[in-house]
Order: structure tokens, then C-alpha cells, then sequence
């Protein structure tokens, strides 16, 4: 059964404790705990939170893999009404440094892994630095804070859902510093209700967890969703298809919410015939663009109800491809606006511009930011005066609704003066049965502008060649939009989020021109 609409975070935990105390709530590999042991352990880690000094509206750092410690921090933090600020353990340290400096952090969580990122720098900015699952001199452990007796009550905070601010999240940075996106408690939540009844969510459902509660995709699609329909979550500190597969079959898995690289690999893995994969009911895919190979081979293979999802962690889950949707709808688009959503496609002038014409996202809805912490102007610059969002990612949208997503603004090619849309080319490139990923950029030329190159980073044991490549694609585009260089590639890099890191991915080609 779903609990009321507008909740808090803290409220969330609060009301599917009441409901269902002894069912099963997380298995993180390490432990299983009910959600009557994790609204008693949330408790208790919120009265170790006051006892650090921390009040209403401070920030508190986590940085932590998928486990069931981060689950209890995320709520904590919110029960006592300070501001989470969630980051990847894998971060060096002048990404660390800046987001800690930038949000003003007072308490950090971290892994051992943190040490990579100079732990010393670190502990400059903050008040204090807490271990998890590991120990170290001179600084207080989660293990120990938990084991502590504490007779001062904090104090009962009852947030706004609607305006106050549950956390903030770290955009990846991939053009200049990252922006601090402040997401209210109403965001979280909401777009966690809407995909769970979307997707038909109940409370015997198994979540598999893989993708990383540091991310939007993460927090909102999988562990809001899960609490909000009091599912069981399985978390995946360290994603593995062959692990993902095992945990599918071990803990009879319902809901699979997967970037399309994971479910690519997890198709590809030589035993994917050994597992029973026959639990899996449905999912979502999205942060990238799923190629409609993938989509049905995973419906047919996986045997689940894949929809397919468009979202930003400035605005949370905008679209998603209806349950019940069939054909070119789940194939070839992103679905349509999730209830409590409303999108527009624009021109430059941000006037909307018809059924078909590609132009600009823009969108407005209870998922929207606060704004960006400590940037009044770049908000101003994003967010219009009527609410609207303009997300920088060029689509269609037809007659029913549906979007098709068509790629990012800023990369968008000019050739002669001729647009050039990288993804309609990527679509295809990425059919070519030699292709494991590829990637469509400009770079700069004297004559043309820009001229386009593909990076292709080639399957296993196989070999090509630009001609091959150039002729796989000549039947399907004007000879304007064909790469000039194709650049075989070792490896393409992406966020955590599964997104192509293409300003990473310019200065390696740049250099190879």
C-alpha cells in the first residue's frame, strides 16, 4: 500500500516503519534489516548527528558505496533537518575539497576510499571526519557512534516538503566546476511515488539497487521508490553484471532500474543463460540513451517490463515510457511527462515551437530545484519566471506527447552551417556489430568550423577501420554528417551516472589531431 503524497524524507521512513516494522527492508551483503531496525538504527544514528554538533540546516558530507550505512545517514540527516551532501568515494581530492568548501560541509562520512583523495586536505574544511567500515587514528568511527548511549533528545524537526531543502546533489562537472543543486525533500519523494506507480510498485516487490545513491537516478527512482511502497532494496556497492545477475536470482528480484551500460553488459556476460532471471517484473533505464536493440533484447531475454526514463538532477524524473507501451513508443522515445510534470519543446527565443521540430526541453514541475547553492545568476539563467526549466537536451515531442530525444545543445555540431545532431548518428553507429560504444563530436577546422569525429571504442578482439566505419553509415545520412576522422578508442569516458563524458573525451581526440 503507498503512503500520502507530500512527505518529508525523514517522514517516509517514519510512516512505512509504522506500517510494515518486520519486513525486510535492506540486504546489503553485509546485513539484513528490517525496517523497524532501520527506523531504530536512524534514531540513533540522528542522536549521534546532534551529539557532532550538528543543527538545523548544516550540511553533512556522505561519501559512501551502497550500503546499508549510507541509507541510514541519508534519513538521519533529514530527521534532524540538516542537508545532505551526497558525493562519489571515488572523487580525488580537488573535487572533494571543492564540494566541501563549497557546501560548507561541518561532519563528513567516508570509506576507506577517501584516503585516495588526501584525507589530510580534507579535515581542513570540516569539523569532523567520520570512518565507515574502517578505523583510523585520532578520528571518531560509525561503528562507535552507534554504539554510544545518548540522553539528550533532538530536537523534532517537521520540514516543508515543498521548499525545504532535503539535499545537495554535485551536477558531474563535465562543463567547468559542478553546481550545487539544492533538491527539496517533495522532489525525492514525489518522483519516487510517480515511477513506483507508473511501473505498478507494491510492497512485495524486490529492488535491486545498482546504481549509486550518490546520484539523483539512484536516490530518487530506487530508494525513495522502495521506502515509499516499503519494498525490499538489495544494495550493490560495486556493480558487477555477474554479481547483478547472481543477486537477481538469490533474492528473486523484481524492479532492475539500470543505466543502459549495465544492462548491455549484463546481456553480454558468457553465463547470462545460466541465471533465473524469471522474478524480474520491471525497470527503468535512462541518464543515457538506451539503444532500442538493448531495450528489446532485454525485454525479451530478461523477461522484464523495461521502460525507459528522461530526467535531469536539476528537475528529477520528467518522463517515462507508460507500462502498457508497445513498439516505436518504448523503442525510439523517452516516454512522455510523469504526472505532476508539464514539457514544452522551444527555439531559441524560447517560444514553442510545433509537433516534430526539434528544439529545446524545457519543463516544470513539483521535481523542480530549489536553484543552485551560491549561484543566484546561473538559476536566474536556467529557470524562467514562469517556473519553466530549460534543460539544455534537444527533442521532438509528437502529437501524443511522446519525446524523442535528439542529444545535448552544446554539442551539436556546425558544419558549414549545416546542424549536425551527434545522437542520431551515435544511434546508428552503435548497430554495427563490431561497435561497443561510440561517440559523435566536433572539433575545430579552419574551413568548415567544425568538422565531425567519431570515437569508437571497438568490441573484443575486434578490428575496423574508418573506411569500414564511414561506410556502414553512408547509407543512412547526408554525406555533410559523416565523421571526417573516426579515433579507435581503448576506452570512453563516463560519469558515475553512465553518461558519456564528451569535454573528457574532446581534449584525448584534440590531442590526436
Amino acid at each position: 500500500m503507498a503512503l500520502e503524497r507530500v512527505l518529508s524524507v525523514s517522514q517516509l521512513l517514519e510512516k512505512a516503519a509504522e506500517r510494515t516494522p518486520t519486513k525486510e527492508a535492506i540486504y546489503d551483503l553485509a546485513r539484513r534489516l528490517t525496517y523497524g531496525e532501520l527506523q531504530k538504527e536512524v534514531h540513533q544514528l540522528a542522536s549521534a548527528l546532534v551529539s557532532l554538533g550538528i543543527r538545523e540546516g548544516d550540511r553533512v558530507g556522505v561519501s559512501l558505496p551502497n550500503w546499508h550505512e549510507t541509507v541510514e545517514l541519508f534519513f538521519a540527516i533529514a530527521k534532524v533537518g540538516a542537508i545532505l551532501v551526497p558525493f562519489n568515494p571515488k572523487y580525488r581530492a580537488h573535487e572533494v575539497q571543492y564540494i566541501l568548501a563549497n557546501s560548507g560541509a561541518k561532519v563528513v562520512f567516508v570509506s576507506e576510499e577517501f584516503e585516495k583523495a588526501g584525507f589530510e586536505g580534507a579535515t581542513s574544511l570540516v569539523e569532523t571526519v567520520v570512518t565507515v567500515r574502517y578505523e583510523k587514528q585520532g578520528y571518531p568511527s560509525f561503528s562507535e557512534l552507534m554504539a554510544k548511549e545518548y540522553r539528550t533528545a533532538f530536537p523534532s524537526v517537521i520540514p516543508d516538503p515543498a521548499h525545504d531543502i532535503f539535499c545537495i546533489l554535485y551536477t558531474s562537472g563535465t562543463t567547468g566546476s559542478p553546481k550545487g543543486v539544492m533538491i527539496t525533500h517533495r522532489s525525492v519523494v514525489q518522483s519516487g511515488m510517480a515511477i513506483g506507480e507508473s511501473l505498478k510498485c507494491h510492497e512485495d516487490d524486490v529492488f535491486i539497487i545498482v546504481s549509486p545513491l550518490f546520484h539523483v537516478f539512484g536516490m530518487s527512482c530506487n530508494l525513495m521508490s522502495a521506502v515509499y511502497y516499503q519494498s525490499k532494496m538489495v544494495l550493490l556497492d560495486k556493480y558487477h553484471p555477474e554479481k547483478a545477475l547472481q543477486l537477481i536470482e538469490q533474492e528473486k528480484a523484481t524492479v532492475h532500474h539500470a543505466v543502459p551500460t549495465m544492462l548491455t553488459m549484463e546481456l553480454q556476460h558468457p553465463d547470462f543463460a545460466a541465471y533465473d532471471l524469471s522474478s524480474l517484473r520491471t525497470g527503468i533505464t535512462g541518464a543515457s540513451l538506451c539503444p532500442p536493440e538493448t531495450i528489446k533484447a532485454v525485454r525479451e531475454r530478461m523477461g522484464m517490463n523495461l521502460c525507459v526514463s528522461f530526467g535531469t538532477t536539476e528537475t528529477g524524473s520528467v518522463t517515462l515510457t507508460p507500462y502498457d507501451a508497445q513498439g516505436p513508443h518504448v523503442l525510439e522515445t523517452v516516454g512522455k511527462a510523469i504526472d505532476g510534470v508539464e514539457i514544452r519543446i522551444v527555439n531559441e527565443q524560447r517560444e514553442a515551437v510545433s509537433s516534430g521540430v526539434i528544439g529545446e526541453i524545457a519543463c516544470r514541475g513539483f521535481g523542480l530545484m530549489k536553484g543552485y547553492y551560491q549561484l543566484p545568476e546561473q538559476t536566474v539563467q536556467a529557470i524562467d519566471k514562469d517556473g519553466w526549466y530549460y534543460t539544455g537536451d534537444l527533442g521532438t515531442m509528437d502529437e501524443e506527447g511522446y519525446i524523442r530525444f535528439a542529444g545535448r545543445k552544446k554539442e551539436m555540431i556546425i558544419r558549414g552551417g549545416f546542424n549536425i545532431y551527434p545522437q542520431e548518428i551515435e544511434d546508428v553507429l552503435r548497430r554495427h556489430p563490431k561497435v561497443r560504444e561510440a561517440a559523435i563530436l566536433g572539433l575545430p577546422d579552419p574551413v568548415m568550423g567544425e568538422i565531425v569525429c567519431a570515437a569508437v571504442q571497438l568490441k573484443a578482439e575486434a578490428a575496423s577501420t574508418l573506411e569500414e566505419i564511414i561506410e556502414f553509415l553512408r547509407p543512412q545520412f547526408a554525406s555533410y554528417k559523416l565523421p571526417s576522422k573516426v579515433v579507435f578508442v581503448d576506452e570512453i569516458p563516463t560519469t558515475a551516472s553512465g553518461k558519456i563524458q564528451k569535454t573528457k573525451l574532446k581534449d584525448v581526440l584534440m590531442e590526436s589531431v
